[in-house]
């Protein structure tokens, strides 16, 4: 009976001696930012005379306050409203557009508007953190242009294309739900206008060509050394034979500031 007690007595003095390595591990308790707190806190006593002074000039100036961003947000709306969409601006005029940044309205002799539009011969590129940026040359000036694709619209359009040229091709169900013409010359005048309408999306999902004449949409920004450039949230490649798409362009510039530029100088 000794025996057995003294075997189960090492035993258990061995079980003791083996260390827990999960024990003696460094434990780290990370808690989420939102419950974290500051490690010191300053305590204002708004009962001295400087903090009085002060804490009532902000309450006496609380409404004057909230009446000039009310001010501030009625005048952004009423700026937008005067504002153009899109104005055509040549690149020699670029550099003298004003940018109010409280209402991000852009402004030309005297004429609001959120973008801009311009026309031109693209002559160099850089690719710069998925942005690609484009010389374009207009014939008065280099305007760069930054643009970033996004295919995710055009993709879209091709997959509804798709499923409209398949359900051309099928016959219809009996109930044809799908309302295809029955008449088939009408069929192939829609299975001409889909294929029209895919080759132009083919044509803005691939990469713009250099040396290719194109239209840029977006909006002005001040880039590095003060260059005006832009930020073009659209980019379309002239597809008009010959020049009959840049002289109309040239031709509605003249019409647009021509006056303007005859009341600077006479003025």
């Amino acid at each position: 009976m000794s025996d057995s007690t003294g075997s189960a007595h090492k035993i258990k003095q061995a079980h003791e001696d083996v260390v827990d390595f999960e024990e003696i591990l460094p434990v780290h308790r990370v808690f989420s930012e939102s419950k974290l707190l500051d490690a010191s806190v300053e305590v204002i006593d708004l009962t001295e005379d400087a903090f009085v002074h002060e804490f009532k000039c902000f309450l006496n100036t609380l409404d004057d306050r909230r009446q000039d961003v009310d001010a501030r947000r009625a005048g952004t709306k009423a700026k937008g409203k005067n504002a153009k969409r899109t104005l055509c601006v040549p690149g020699l005029f670029l550099p003298n557009v004003r940018i109010h940044q409280d209402s991000f309205i852009c402004e030309l002799f005297r004429m609001k508007f959120i973008n801009t539009m311009v026309y031109g011969t693209l002559t160099a590129e850089t690719i710069k953190d998925n942005v690609t940026i484009y010389q374009l040359d207009d014939g008065t000036a280099q305007i760069d242009v930054y643009y970033r694709p996004s295919n995710n619209k055009m993709l879209e359009y091709l997959n509804k294309l798709s499923y409209c040229e398949e359900t051309l091709r099928n016959k219809p169900s009996p109930l044809n739900e799908e309302s295809v013409p029955a008449c088939a010359e009408l069929r192939s005048h829609l299975m001409l206008l889909i294929s029209l309408a895919k080759a132009q999306c083919q044509k803005h999902l691939g990469p713009l060509k250099l040396r290719t004449k194109c239209f840029a949409v977006g909006r002005p920004f001040i880039g590095f050394g003060g260059k005006m450039c832009v930020s073009a949230r659209l980019m379309l490649p002239d597809t008009e034979i010959g020049n009959s798409c840049e002289l109309f362009w040239k031709s509605y510039l003249l019409s647009v500031y021509e006056p303007l530029l005859e009341k600077v100088n006479t003025g």
